[in-house]
């Protein structure tokens, strides 16, 4: 599997409260050493959404084998100009923004897939993995969950699941996880025939304290329940905080690497391991990020989709 790719892809957003922050930017790696990625289109948005709420945050990007081509799926918010957290968490967009492409540079027009129950104030940062146990895709979210229709009290965020096997129609969501207190951001690493899952954790393991960096677990599957605690720190001692998290395994199959978002400050910073179940994660500070970059995903591409998309857009600095 490993041997047809030859670098990897990552599809981001912006940092910071700029106009177009809230849209798709990607960038390759010239190398399959994911140490320096190239932003393509001089590091503009190359994908953007004119629905909903005419922005977009956290960009998942996946490989559909099964019916030859990529989706990529996003948060549907736009928080520019006025940064209203509270109006996105109660009254927020209960759909996410789904594309499609075959060649990684043609896209469909975006669409809006509502994903979360009406009583749900946001559906933020979708993931999708395949289960072959489900025979589908099982795409997660995080969402606030109100109980009526006065949404003053705030609502933690919690996991949320549904099902798809084409990306339009998904069944009625699900509760994945929810520990009681905020928690967003779920993804998850398969390496070796088991699975991490990385979460943005709001507390430590002392009940009360917050906390702003991200925990790893350990498990046997997706849909596990037996899932083990790794770390609650990743990030701690080289980001002032983290979120975001998007790991990836390495192409010669004997590791993997971390990007976790340093938001609103330095964006995504880089972290590899020989031993990634074990959250023995190391910082590579010497990276070349694209400068902004923050919470989005990763997939491995081949020499000839990477040498399609620099042809597309030449402004990549090579």
């Amino acid at each position: 599997m490993h041997e047809r790719f030859d670098g990897f892809l990552l599809a981001y957003f912006g940092n910071g409260a700029q106009p177009d922050a809230e849209q798709v930017r990607i960038a390759v790696t010239p190398r399959r050493d994911p140490g320096t990625w190239l932003p393509l289109n001089g590091g503009r948005p190359v994908v953007r959404s004119d629905v909903g709420e005419h922005g977009v945050r956290d960009p998942f990007i996946l490989r559909d084998g099964s019916r030859g081509r990529f989706v990529l799926l996003a948060t549907d918010l736009r928080t520019y100009p006025d940064a209203d957290w509270a109006r996105a968490v109660r009254h927020g967009s209960r759909s996410i923004v789904v594309w499609d492409s075959t060649d990684l540079v043609h896209w469909s027009r975006p669409r809006l897939a509502a994903v979360a129950p009406a009583e749900a104030g946001n559906a933020w940062a979708p993931k999708a993995f395949w289960s072959g146990e489900r025979n589908a895709w099982l795409v997660f979210f995080a969402s606030a969950v109100y109980e009526g229709p006065d949404r003053r009290e705030e609502r933690h965020q919690r996991i949320l699941v549904a099902e798809t096997r084409d990306f339009s129609r998904f069944s009625p969501a699900s509760t994945y996880l929810d520990p009681g207190h905020d928690v967003i951001d779920a993804t998850f690493l398969q390496w070796h025939d088991e699975f991490s899952r990385f979460t943005a954790d709001s507390l430590t393991n002392r009940p009360g304290e917050e906390w702003r960096f991200v925990s790893q677990e350990r498990g046997t599957a997706l849909t596990s329940t037996d899932w083990a605690p790794v770390a609650r720190d990743l990030g701690a001692g080289s980001q002032r905080h983290a979120e975001g998290p998007a790991p990836f395994a390495a192409l010669d199959g004997g590791g993997a690497y971390l990007l976790l978002d340093e938001f609103e400050l330095r964006g995504y910073q880089l972290y590899s391991s020989r031993s990634p179940h074990d959250a023995e994660w190391e910082h590579v500070a010497s990276a070349r990020l694209p400068e902004g970059a923050r919470h989005g995903s990763v997939i491995p591409i081949t020499a000839a989709e990477r040498e399609r998309l620099i042809a597309a857009y030449p402004e990549t600095d090579l």
